[in-house]
């Protein structure tokens, strides 16, 4: 398998790589969507929503001017009008921090000059000075051709330089899609109401053909579950695949409102207020997802643990300190860790929990449970072929309905609608992906990994990822990546391979013979230690 293959396969860029899986902070939110509007746009104005949908072509156009990244495919302007004109221009940006998003509105004239900018959700442990009106003022006035740099141009707060820098990106950003999708005299006048209701045509980025059918590929990116969600999908058209993508990504949404802990209104944020009090009647979804998860802890030893949620909140706390939480902290949180804390009642269908305290947090439990959902009703739905990748750690291909190849292309077997290449990142996060494999129909591909959010404590490189029987954070630079043909089973298999020591490890390979997996640590010189199957090893190395 060689990287040239990948190079020239223009239908798989590099946000198809596979990074470490996110676990989601608690959000603060400040504003809802109507409430942000309100503020910007007035609560008095006449509001039209339209969807603009960035094509290949221009996003790489803006991503090579600016040097800034335009990883959705959709974004959805607010137009306030006045008298039969536009009067000012919204949108919601989301820009990573120093490890979560930010979701804020930027509010700009016709002019092109920033007018209001609101924060709307807020996830970090340390920034929060952002939100302020004292910094975000700084923005207003600025145009496409000001330059925005925080120390410089913006005044930053201490403690707050890269929630400044991500809001200084955003801003950015806004400015610059403002000027793409409204350019000179466009911005002084309202198309007709119709245009505001139907989003732009999709347009094809590869086509397969046996010589008697032909399907083109498209692809979607929307903001979900924290973090940038894409589907990309064969279908006969244009149409179908506007139906598809709604179809999928309406999927997610309905997942999200199920399992999200950044979600006030969630079902799982109902359960953890409620359960350690009484008994909490909940959905036959989430108590079967429930139920699994509870299977999982028993047979991982306690390695993969639903309720660590105490424990990522004494971790995050300390993250902004920068000092580890005393053995106290750590014992008061772990007395709260362990799922036999949590009691179903199969014939209720509630679930309550031993003690108040306990919470529930699914983490990547949920996203492979959604990757593999979403793709199943691709399928349902009648797309020939389909990859939904979740924040580019969960990952799953749906079955094909037919054998097609992509037209004039460089390599046959590379190009098969039923196969999505896929770069194993590197643990560092900076280096070249040094694994490139085929997933295949039917198959789920999950990573856990410590390169995203780290953090140091007396000169050790701590993760984000918590060992909830130890109490501690993963140290180093490492990942696993799991395959297998279910969503939650390669995401507790890959959290498994992650957190277990070489000795539970190696016995961990011999209880999977079957699985395919690749185990990636960063040796304290820097060097890469590479483990995985003979097979992988064989068929996914980089320049093999």
């Amino acid at each position: 398998m060689h990287r040239p293959i990948y190079e020239k396969t223009l239908w798989l860029t590099a946000t198809a790589a596979v990074a470490a899986s996110a676990v989601p902070a608690s959000a603060e939110v400040y504003l809802n969507e109507s409430q942000a509007l309100g503020i910007i746009l007035g609560d008095k104005a006449i509001v039209r929503r339209e969807q603009k949908i960035l094509g290949e072509a221009l996003r790489k156009k803006l991503e090579h001017d600016s040097n800034l990244q335009f990883p959705e495919s959709t974004y959805t302007f607010f137009i306030a009008t006045q008298n039969g004109e536009p009067a000012k221009y919204a949108i919601v940006m989301n820009e990573i921090g120093k490890s979560e998003p930010i979701t804020f509105m930027v509010g700009m004239s016709p002019e092109g000059k920033v007018t209001e900018i609101v924060i709307m959700e807020f996830r970090e442990n340390r920034g929060w000075e952002v939100k302020e009106k004292r910094f975000l003022k700084q923005f207003r006035g600025k145009t496409t051709r000001s330059t925005i740099r925080v120390d410089e141009d913006i005044i930053n707060y201490s403690g707050a330089t890269l929630s400044s820098k991500a809001i200084a990106r955003g801003v950015k950003r806004a400015l610059l899609l403002l000027d793409a999708f409204y350019s000179g005299d466009l911005r002084y006048k309202l198309s007709a109401a119709r245009d505001f209701a139907r989003p732009l045509p999709l347009t094809p980025i590869a086509t397969a053909s046996n010589g008697q059918e032909t399907i083109d590929l498209y692809r979607q990116v929307r903001y979900a579950m924290g973090t940038h969600c894409e589907i990309r999908l064969w279908c006969r058209s244009a149409e179908d695949a506007r139906d598809l993508f709604g179809a999928g990504f309406g999927e997610l949404e309905r997942i999200e409102q199920i399992f999200s802990a950044y979600r006030e209104d969630s079902e799982l944020s109902h359960v953890n207020r409620n359960a350690g009090s009484a008994e909490v009647g909940v959905s036959e979804e989430f108590f079967r997802v429930t139920e699994d998860s509870l299977k999982y802890w028993r047979e991982s030893d306690g390695i993969v643990d639903i309720t660590v949620g105490p424990l990522l909140k004494a971790w995050r706390i300390q993250q902004g300190n920068q000092s580890s939480p005393s053995s106290v902290v750590v014992h008061a949180a772990k007395q709260f860790i362990g799922s036999y804390k949590v009691i179903l009642d199969h014939r209720a269908k509630s679930i309550r929990f031993l003690l108040s305290g306990v919470e529930l947090d699914f983490g990547g439990i949920a996203k492979g449970y959604a990757a593999e959902n979403i793709a199943r009703r691709m399928e349902e739905l009648g797309a020939y072929s389909a990859l939904v990748n979740l924040g580019r750690s969960s990952l799953y291909a749906s079955l094909a309905k037919i054998n097609l190849r992509q037209q004039n292309a460089p390599n046959e077997t590379a190009e098969q609608i039923d196969q999505w290449p896929v770069a194993i990142a590197h643990p560092d996060g900076k280096n070249a992906p040094p694994f490139y494999l085929f997933l295949e129909a039917g198959n789920a591909l999950s990573t856990s990994g410590t390169s995203e959010r780290t953090f140091e404590i007396d000169g050790k490189r701590l993760s984000h990822v918590i060992n909830p029987r130890t109490g501690m954070p993963l140290a180093g630079r490492s990942s696993a990546t799991v395959i297998g043909r279910g969503g939650v089973q390669t995401e507790v298999l890959s959290k498994e391979l992650l957190l277990l020591d070489p000795v539970r490890r190696a016995t961990w390979r011999k209880e999977n013979l079957r699985t395919k997996w690749v185990h990636l640590e960063v040796a304290p010189r820097g060097e890469l230690i590479e483990n995985a199957p003979d097979a992988i090893k064989s068929e996914g190395r980089s320049g093999a």
